[in-house]
């Protein structure tokens, strides 16, 4: 008896399977729409820092190097949307560099001392960037495509699946 019911749940699995992909290709694909959330949030990572920030700190000495030591290097470098990043740097003179935010190269600033790199905030990219993902799923319907996003470089891409196209 557990054999039967054994084979039957298979051959239901199996049909299940097998249906499944028939009946998806009858519906209509929706396109993943982003929510009002969702647009906040990708606009507040975007938008431009409209007030000068205090600077952040970097890399610091290590606590217990002695009362009024002074560090090797400095390093300060100025946000491309106001503001700076500043680090202090022990291991040399020269461990300490800095880059001041520069959004026609995609640079939004950083500072490194003694090895360590602290970025400003913000992003270089346009408010409405990485908005194309409707378009991507109209050119590649009625196949699967793959939409990807980079802020750190200001691109988007558009890849269709031609795979999974239906014959």
């Amino acid at each position: 008896m557990k054999k039967r019911l054994l084979v039957l749940f298979l051959v239901l699995a199996a049909l299940g399977f097998v249906i499944s992909p028939a009946m998806a290709a009858d519906s209509p694909r929706g396109a993943p729409a982003l929510t009002a959330a969702d647009r906040a949030f990708l606009g507040s990572i975007a938008a431009p820092v409209k007030t000068p920030a205090a600077p952040e700190r970097g890399a610091r000495r290590p606590p217990g190097g002695g009362v009024g030591e002074k560090a090797l290097c400095t390093a300060t470098a100025n946000c491309a949307f106001g503001g700076t990043v500043y680090c202090e740097g022990n291991n040399s003179s020269a461990s300490c560099s800095a880059t001041d935010g520069n959004c026609s190269w995609g640079e939004v600033g950083h500072v490194t001392c003694d090895g360590v790199t602290t970025w400003c905030g913000g992003s270089c990219c346009p408010a409405d960037f990485c908005t194309r993902e409707f378009q991507c799923y109209q050119s590649c319907w009625p196949c699967n495509y793959n939409y990807t996003c980079n802020w750190n470089g200001c691109y988007d891409d558009c890849q269709c699946q031609w795979s999974t196209c239906p014959p």
